[in-house]
């Protein structure tokens, strides 16, 4: 096996430019009270920002879904580098707010063209019981991309202003896109029972009918929209929260902020695949139960984390909340992969991510905005931090989908025994 088609070395590429993905998205988050400032915008108005980015991406992932099943997922995803880098460093460049708003909805764009295929592509390098270990180690790249994200943000924009650190974001993946195009695209459906043999019709129903009759992905689906709607919106606005309602600087609150969501994501993400993919030797359903209690439990130290007026409290709490958070990203993703046919794959990961992004976080950053301009950042922050309880019940309460879809496509090499795809 050479270095280009090396599982190993198609993991490592992606999951490193799946934190400069994170970087380039959450360095808007970081430099957002100076660009409030800047540009003389109110709350509402800079939580848009963020929702446009969303909505593009959101509204362009299904069509990169369908691309992925068919073609060649490497050149979508270093097409998809190439562009958001292009757009991070245009939002330097944006010499008003309505530029502004359109790059960074230019940067959804290409990370939609990323996101969608990747979780395709490194199923195709390993069998279903390593998955969520794997995509562990991918998505534990969040965390880093995203401190990086505020770190970057929080110091070059507070020293050299917000625009020099688009430019700083976005720089590096110009180039290193190009580096997908040297690695080799790995056969679809390699270590799925039954292969890619089977072909989900490309149509929109078909493709919905066959989605549709897995359970749990529609019980994930609806999990993952509530997570990312509250997760979306925290991330937008937890920098300018610790600024405006505990005092700290921007570079000291993004710089901290940015510390602790890499070593409690990196931590939370690592852990969560690994201890999923044990349990799941024992307890059927594992995905979704260590899932959903640890999203029930998060809100324990949620309300400390957003009320506490201490830093030796608010920080702690902050960590614990985060390590609880990130530790369901590898589980649920390993749940969607395995129950999905290898043909189904990306388009089934393309309607989540769309569906949980337009649902979730295009509207929450903004919403969160709207509302504190009228009633203080506080409650929208808290009330938004207590949804993620709402999505550990969902997963709790449909843990039994799981296991017979998962069960389903064991005895029939892909299909679910309820979708009826061969007769």
């Amino acid at each position: 096996m050479s270095g280009r088609d090396s599982p190993r070395a198609i993991l490592a590429v992606l999951t490193g430019l799946n934190g400069l993905n994170y970087l380039d998205r959450y360095v808007g988050a970081a430099t957002l009270p100076l660009m409030l400032a800047s540009l003389s915008l109110s709350d509402a108005a800079g939580g848009l920002l963020q929702s446009a980015f969303i909505l593009t991406y959101a509204i362009v992932c299904p069509f990169i879904g369908w691309a992925g099943d068919r073609g060649p997922r490497m050149r979508l995803a270093a097409a998809g580098v190439f562009l958001w880098s292009v757009a991070t460093v245009a939002s330097g460049l944006a010499p008003t707010y309505a530029m502004l708003l359109l790059a960074r909805a230019v940067v959804g764009v290409g990370e939609a063209s990323y996101a969608v295929v990747t979780p395709s592509l490194l199923s195709d390098c390993y069998p279903p019981e390593r998955r969520a270990r794997v995509l562990g180690i991918f998505y534990a790249a969040i965390p880093v991309g995203s401190a990086l994200g505020y770190v970057v943000g929080g110091l070059v924009g507070e020293h050299f202003g917000w625009r020099a650190a688009f430019f700083v974001a976005g720089a590096p993946g110009m180039v290193l896109a190009f580096v997908l195009l040297l690695l080799a695209e790995p056969r679809r459906g390699a270590y799925d029972a039954g292969g890619a043999g089977a072909v989900t019709p490309l149509s929109l129903g078909a493709s919905l009918r066959a989605l549709v009759a897995r359970r749990s992905w529609i019980s994930n689906t609806v999990a993952q929209v509530i997570y990312t709607f509250a997760m979306g919106g925290l991330a937008t606005w937890m920098p300018t929260y610790f600024v405006r309602e505990r005092g700290l600087t921007l570079a000291g609150a993004a710089s901290t902020f940015g510390l602790i969501l890499v070593a409690a994501g990196f931590i939370g993400t690592l852990a969560g695949g690994r201890l999923s993919d044990a349990l799941a030797r024992r307890i059927p359903g594992a995905h979704f139960v260590l899932s959903g209690w640890s999203l029930v439990a998060s809100l324990a130290f949620t309300l400390p984390a957003v009320l506490a007026p201490s830093p030796a409290i608010f920080w702690p709490a902050t960590f614990l909340t985060l390590l609880l958070l990130f530790m369901n990203i590898g589980p649920l993703n390993a749940a969607m992969a395995n129950v999905l046919p290898a043909d189904l794959r990306a388009r089934g990961f393309a309607v989540t991510t769309g569906v949980m992004h337009l649902l979730g976080d295009a509207a929450s950053p903004w919403l969160i905005g709207v509302a504190s301009d009228a009633v203080g950042l506080t409650l929208p922050v808290l009330v938004t931090g207590a949804l993620l309880v709402v999505a550990g019940v969902v997963l709790l309460l449909d843990r039994a989908s799981l296991v017979r879809d998962t069960r389903a496509v064991a005895a029939s090499g892909g299909a679910p025994a309820a979708a009826g795809r061969h007769g």
